[in-house]
């Protein structure tokens, strides 16, 4: 039986949920050697070319700092680089990363197909779009502020 704490505690529900699909990702990924947040970076750089920090950090629900030391770690393995224009950096994939990102993308749909199938087709779908309305109210509750 639940705790009245954490019954219908949506702080404490999507934490378990989001370290539950985290861990699931992490071993899925892991023959990658990237974490989920720098897969998903990866891939984002990938499919924007020569995207900057500042959109990446919005599209992910991210801060400048982390992005930079996201793109720092992967910058470092070879898979993105940065490249200046006046004062606008740009982040761009390498060769090297574009084939990580078919490696990358083949292991994320396998995992959203695996949860597919456990949870269902029309529960992934409502609680994906869900999660992302929930996501665009707070941002927009932000600006308000």
């Amino acid at each position: 039986m639940a705790d009245k704490l954490t019954e219908g505690n949506i702080f404490f529900l999507t934490s378990a949920f989001a370290r539950e699909l985290s861990n699931q990702a992490d071993k899925m990924l892991k023959t990658i050697g990237l974490s989920p947040s720098h897969t998903l970076l990866l891939y984002l750089v990938n499919k924007n070319p020569e995207i900057q920090p500042s959109q990446l950090a919005e599209m992910l629900h991210l801060k400048p700092s982390t992005i930079t030391r996201l793109v720092q770690k992967i910058e470092r393995r070879g898979l993105v680089e940065k490249q200046s224009e006046g004062r606008a950096t740009k982040v761009v994939c390498t060769s090297y990363g574009k084939i990580t990102v078919e490696k990358v993308q083949e292991k994320w749909e396998k995992l959203i197909q695996h949860k597919r199938e456990e949870l269902g087709e029309r529960y992934v779908d409502v609680l994906s779009e869900m999660i992302s309305n929930a996501l665009d109210t707070m941002e927009e509750g932000k600006e308000v502020d």
